[in-house]
């Protein structure tokens, strides 16, 4: 049993560790660097299929997170067919992405196994946000110092934060992400009676409390991270966020069960706070700026998308195949563009034409569905940490459905893998009560 206990705790906190160093490595976006991941996951469900050999139960996830397994199996399935069959236009590329997502599949898996209680939920939230922290710290330092290259890969820095990542807009998507389970996390913490006590004293003694509790240190971190977020200058990245923030935000104070006295008090906070004050600070006026100079003549994403429909009418059944859009593009392209697009900068197009339109439709329904137990969640009357967990998600959910429109954040193994643990974590809250132990 001890060893048993240990093997448990190692898979666990080896998971949390991964959820950390994803962003570190290029945002996992190299082939080197995701195949990094992609053996840690092989080797951890390894063990975990050891684990169960020893234990003849838990080998299987809750069935309450089956909305996981249809997104990616729907997707995994897909890539075998177009292998088997030879529907792929690059069966390279598509072996490529169907071990990628072979490998999001295990990790959703573990993660839904492993994390078995409210304590192990509480500990992937804080390993989100030490990751999205420190991401926050090292893209402020490497953006508020003199033009210069990378500390480690040598890359030239830019005027956007970058962090560790190559492209600004997929940091900005992490950080939202990182953001948003990071507001919900600070609601599930908030108390939910108002206390009747009007005493100077009390307020005093409220005031201590709450600066030597940890809601006061996610709060700052959180901060921290709101002033990477608009360093990137990405104009999506932050607004997506603030409009999915906001959505969720008046959903929740319309139907938010037994909600918290101050939860009103705490989402203004965030807007008056972080994006006015924080943001005057820390470069809110250049963001405004490019927003003002944005204009669809110069832009070419647009005429990206619109050169890409052609391939969804002609490979709408079958897909392309996984990865194969950067080598057709090329056969579909009008005019000469700025830059070499590899990516259609809309995850909608790109996805309908790797994967068929039948394909796409079903995970992006299976997302939307995670994202009505969210709000069902919330509306219910239960833990107040799966409610707090519950917002989180479905803020991540819309900013994700939000930004994808106009980029391509979940081509970044750090992205797309830190979301799948996002929504895991809302799968996870669905149930009333969870084991103690």
């Amino acid at each position: 049993m001890g060893f048993l206990f240990m093997l448990n705790k190692f898979i666990f906190y080896s998971l949390c560790s991964l959820i950390i160093w994803l962003p570190i490595p290029l945002g996992s976006n190299r082939p080197w660097a995701w195949a990094i991941s992609e053996l840690i996951v092989f080797a951890l469900f390894f063990l975990h299929c050891i684990f169960n050999i020893y234990k003849n139960n838990g080998f299987f996830p809750p069935l309450r997170t089956w909305p996981i397994f249809t997104l990616i199996g729907t997707l995994l399935l897909t890539l075998l067919i177009q292998i088997i069959f030879s529907y792929s236009t690059d069966p390279i590329q598509t072996k490529i992405v169907l071990l990628k997502t072979a490998s999001f599949f295990m990790f959703a898996w573990l993660i839904c196994v492993y994390t078995i209680d409210k304590k192990r939920i509480t500990t992937i939230i804080y390993a989100l946000i030490i990751a999205g922290l420190f991401q926050a710290i090292y893209a402020t330092f490497l953006n508020l110092s003199p033009p210069s290259y990378t500390p480690i890969f040598g890359f030239q820095y830019s005027q956007r934060a970058n962090g560790s990542f190559v492209y600004h807009n997929h940091l900005a998507n992490y950080l939202a992400i990182i953001l948003s389970i990071g507001i919900g996390f600070i609601i599930s913490e908030l108390d939910i009676k108002k206390n009747s006590n009007s005493k100077l004293t009390h307020y005093f003694r409220g005031f201590i409390k709450a600066l030597l509790s940890k809601k006061l240190v996610i709060r700052l971190c959180l901060i921290i991270i709101v002033v990477a977020l608009l360093l990137t200058r990405s104009r999506m990245g932050n607004i997506a966020f603030l409009v999915s923030l906001a959505s969720v935000s008046l959903f929740a104070l319309k139907f938010y069960k037994s909600k918290p006295w101050s939860l009103k008090y705490l989402i203004i906070s965030f807007f008056v706070l972080d994006t006015i004050i924080v943001g005057s600070l820390f470069g809110a006026d250049k963001l405004q700026e490019r927003l003002a100079e944005t204009s669809f003549i110069e832009e070419t994403r647009d005429e990206v998308i619109q050169d890409s429909i052609p391939l969804v009418k002609q490979y709408y059944l079958s897909g392309s195949g996984g990865g194969s859009y950067y080598g057709l593009f090329p056969t579909k392209q009008s005019i000469p563009y700025s830059g070499f697009y590899d990516h259609a900068h809309n995850e909608y197009v790109q996805f309908a034409i790797e994967f068929g339109v039948l394909s796409c439709f079903l995970s992006f329904f299976s997302l939307l569905y995670i994202l009505y137990i969210c709000f069902k969640n919330m509306t219910q009357q239960t833990s107040p940490l799966y409610q707090g967990v519950s917002f989180g998600v479905a803020t991540a959910i819309t900013f994700m459905i939000l930004h994808i429109i106009v980029d391509f954040p979940l081509q970044a193994t750090a992205n797309a893998m830190t979301f799948i643990v996002i929504i895991c974590l809302g799968l996870l809250s669905s149930k009333k009560r969870l084991a103690k132990n």
